[in-house]
């Protein structure tokens, strides 16, 4: 019989909230934390010697709730502003896991370490540095630099940090990031080919449509003659083009900026999500990787000692798919009720029978984590071995596409030519 306790389940979470104080020295401090309401939280940090500045209560993917739509685009600039490239944390980890085991402290490593670093990552080292030295611990000091380190790097070290394992667990971190990151450039490396192709045929129909057609126009119109329908379509949209260029183009910013404001909106951004899913090879090439990346996240979390929940609702706001977070943030209502997470998981219908048998077979062994850990490398290996394919399936594909859309706009263009020809016999 399995020792659910093993696993951390904790049927008595409380909301989380974001808070924002100020300490003795009069430095403005930031972190999460949990409590039953606002009034619990602000007892809570008073106590600490801290003075409240602002907390707000959040949503299960960590966004604030109730939050506007100038809020969510100014924190959303935030954090790309202080955004770190996620290759260079990669490396910096893997470097502080190996200074940490040296016995180097933390502070000065990460001084040494800011060294190396572009400006705008050396000053967050330093400023982590100097908050620990004021007695942070690490992983709020992190915490306090989400553009850099996410959840899961908080919840990981502070982990680390309440077992006393501290050096184990940063280099179990930095491991999980390089598979991470290998599977980022995996993905990245399938799509790179097809966007590729995709941008290059737009920008020769658009030249086609702009330069050639208006020439062949000039020509036909020479000779008086009645066109063909497909060229007078085809003149029309050139003329259209050429005559409304920079509403043509507006219209395309428009667009372009009405579906970034559209992927702040939960329903729009799980339709977009959702359908992206459905895109053949790529949409499950997709699936795959945000199904490795739960799998490896709980894995790695549950191995450290998180919680269940926490480990759960951290993986919810990192699987990147809104399809998914809500239905996590199902799996996590279903674990406060004590629910198994096979069970859970199972109910929501999005995760394959593979992933919640492992799972099952994980509770009832007391390995969870191993088990979710084997799932993650099954689904890894699945798309190392289609990414390796596709260049060999996808070429033939894309240049019938090109060949096929430069064939239809060129017979088009070129139709009326025979036809004239037949004109000039008689």
């Amino acid at each position: 019989m399995q020792d659910h306790t093993a696993i951390h389940y904790d049927k008595h979470a409380m909301p989380k909230f974001a808070y924002k104080v100020r300490d003795t020295q009069n430095r403005v401090l930031g972190g999460t934390t949990e409590g039953t309401d606002v009034d619990e939280v602000v007892d809570r940090l008073t106590e600490r010697n801290l003075t409240p500045l602002n907390i707000d209560e959040l949503n299960f993917d960590g966004t604030r709730k109730d939050e506007t739509f100038v809020e969510k685009v100014n924190n959303a600039l935030l954090k790309f502003q202080t955004r770190v490239p996620y290759k260079t944390v990669v490396f910096f980890t893997r470097q502080l896991a190996t200074m940490v085991n040296a016995g180097v402290p933390i502070a000065h490593a990460l001084d040494q370490l800011a060294t190396a670093e572009k400006p705008g990552f050396s000053r967050i080292l330093h400023a982590i540095a100097d908050d620990i030295a004021m007695g942070s611990a690490f992983s709020d000091a992190i915490g306090r630099h989400p553009g850099a380190f996410d959840d899961v790097y908080v919840a990981l070290v502070h982990s680390g940090e309440v077992s006393g394992s501290l050096d184990r667990v940063l280099e179990e971190l930095a491991t999980y990031m390089e598979n991470v990151q290998a599977m980022k450039e995996k993905v990245k490396g399938a799509m790179r080919y097809p966007i590729f192709i995709g941008g290059f045929v737009v920008l020769l129909i658009i030249a086609i449509l702009w330069k050639l057609v208006p020439v062949f126009e000039n020509l036909y119109a020479s000779f008086n003659a009645q066109l063909p329908l497909p060229t007078q379509i085809l003149i029309s949209i050139s003329n259209g083009i050429r005559d409304n260029g920079l509403q043509f183009f507006g219209i395309i910013a428009a667009v372009i900026i009405a579906f970034f404001i559209g992927m702040t909106r939960k329903k729009f951004k799980r339709f977009i999500h959702k359908s992206i899913l459905f895109i053949p090879v790529f949409g499950g090439i997709l699936r795959k990787n945000i199904l490795a990346r739960f799998c490896r996240t709980m894995a790695v979390l549950l191995g450290s000692g998180t919680p269940i929940l926490q480990a759960t609702e951290i993986s919810g706001a990192v699987v990147g798919n809104q399809l998914y977070s809500e239905n996590l943030e199902r799996v996590f209502v279903r674990l406060r009720t004590g629910e198994l997470l096979s069970q859970a998981l199972a109910a929501t219908g999005q995760f394959p029978v593979l992933i919640c048998q492992l799972t099952a077979t994980g509770e009832a062994a007391g390995r969870i984590e191993d088990l979710l850990g084997k799932a993650a490398d099954f689904y890894e290996r699945e798309i190392r071995v289609t990414v390796d394919s596709l260049a060999a399936i996808i070429e033939p594909f894309l240049i019938i596409i090109l060949g096929g859309v430069v064939g239809l706009i060129l017979i088009a263009l070129y139709f009326p030519v025979f036809t004239l020809g037949k004109l000039m016999r008689y």
